[in-house]
């Protein structure tokens, strides 16, 4: 992600990205050269403070260094260094200093008997054979260099531009339109997995439909803000991935403010290619132990859209289907950013009790004495809601789904 020093737009009515044209030969060249110093990096074995030498060289010499420094904190963020040992370097350095001193003295100026007295040592071999100022961040040793060509990284580059702006959005007015439902439903479990908090309406009907999504920006939100931005920007590339859409966001830069407006014809290119690549470690466990532990309920791979009244939408996390009779039943989960929107659904649900839908609330959202209070408040929906903490387990889910049919077929 870029910092907002790297940001570059224009203030003319609003905030405009300045994009770049990935096809021009000097950008691919210095973006190629990058890419170069990464992997002869990650062949060579060299530590963080050597590519940050090798890279200031190109970044300097380039006449827009803003732009480079730009591409450099993309590659770098896609870098993989190896871990810090599991041990206590300073104290095994002291260790280290004292006792080489100390069979220094022994030897007498020896050098192979100062070698035989360092060997008597447990450990101190080894220990100097590896790095023994590994725990510092410039000699963290690179694992694993970025799989990207010229202009992949240029891409990326415009797309984190607008990325970065949305770090500070306010709130953010969606449109998308797509004639396959399939695009647009990976969009919405996109919207889900990346929790965001948003309202969904439908506009028009067969063909012709859309669907407008407002979304609740980090500046909006009272805690952990820093997560919540960097989520919503990770959704932006599955918005691009569309035909159609139009964006409208209203951001807060330090002093400055306004709009940022941008559609399909910004002509950003998404890297969001192969779904699967994007879902959650937690929703994978959850899908493979329910298919392990659970024999009466399967998950459903397409979730619906739900008509929520008034032209809004509920599009759930998670759907599944009862074995034997095929009965439906559809989770909505809630997470810590989403408190007014449990208190529409709950609501929902009120009047409509009907909507095969049951809610999962984490507990960062509502902690013992404010989940009682939901149940003292809406009591006819007590066997539809259950608490999770990040992410809810198979066995609460299944009992809420067995209360909820059970319900429904009396």
């Amino acid at each position: 992600m870029l910092t907002k020093e790297l940001l570059k737009f224009r203030r003319s009515g609003g905030f405009k990205p300045v994009f770049i044209n990935p096809a021009e030969p000097e950008r691919q060249k210095l973006a190629s050269e990058l890419i170069g110093v990464y992997q002869g990096a990650f062949d060579s074995r060299m530590g963080r403070g050597e590519i940050e030498e090798l890279t200031d060289v190109l970044i300097k010499g380039t006449r827009d260094q803003i732009f480079a420094s730009g591409l450099n904190k993309l590659l770098l963020d896609h870098t993989d260094f190896d871990p810090v040992r599991e041990i206590d370097y300073p104290a095994l350095r002291g260790e280290l200093f004292a006792f080489a001193s100390e069979k220094l003295v022994e030897a007498q100026g020896d050098v192979a008997r100062y070698r035989e007295l360092l060997a008597t040592r447990p450990g101190l071999i080894e220990f100097m054979a590896g790095d023994i100022y590994g725990d510092l961040p410039d000699n963290e040793r690179i694992s694993a260099a970025p799989k990207l060509t010229a202009t992949e990284l240029l891409n990326r580059y415009n797309l984190a531009q607008v990325q970065g702006l949305l770090i500070y959005a306010e709130s953010i007015e969606l449109e998308v339109r797509d004639e396959h439902p399939a695009e647009l439903r990976r969009l919405f479990k996109y919207l889900k997995f990346f929790r965001l908090l948003a309202e969904i309406r439908r506009k028009g009907r067969g063909k012709s439909v859309a669907y407008e999504l407002s979304i609740s920006g980090p500046f909006s939100l009272f805690a952990n803000t820093r997560k919540y931005a960097l989520q919503l920007a990770a959704f932006f590339p599955a918005v691009v991935n569309l035909a159609q859409w139009k964006l409208k966001a209203k951001i807060r830069l330090g002093k400055l403010s306004g709009d940022l407006k941008l559609d399909q014809e910004a002509g950003l290119v998404s890297h969001y290619r192969n779904f699967s690549s994007y879902v959650p470690e937690e929703i994978r466990m959850f899908h493979s132990l329910f298919k392990k532990d659970v024999e009466s309920w399967r998950i459903i791979g397409e979730s619906p859209f739900i008509d929520g009244g008034k032209q809004s939408v509920v599009f759930p996390d998670l759907s599944f289907e009862r074995v034997g009779d095929g009965v439906r039943v559809h989770l909505e989960l809630f997470h810590r950013w989403h408190r007014g929107q449990l208190e529409g659904r709950l609501e929902l649900l009120r009047e409509h009790p009907e909507l095969p839908l049951v809610l999962g609330i984490d507990r960062a959202l509502a902690d013992d004495e404010a989940f009682a209070e939901l149940e003292r408040r809406y009591p006819e929906l007590v066997d539809r809601i259950y608490r999770f903490r990040d992410f809810p387990g198979v066995d609460r889910t299944l009992r809420v789904l067995e209360r909820f049919a059970g319900e429904r077929k009396g």
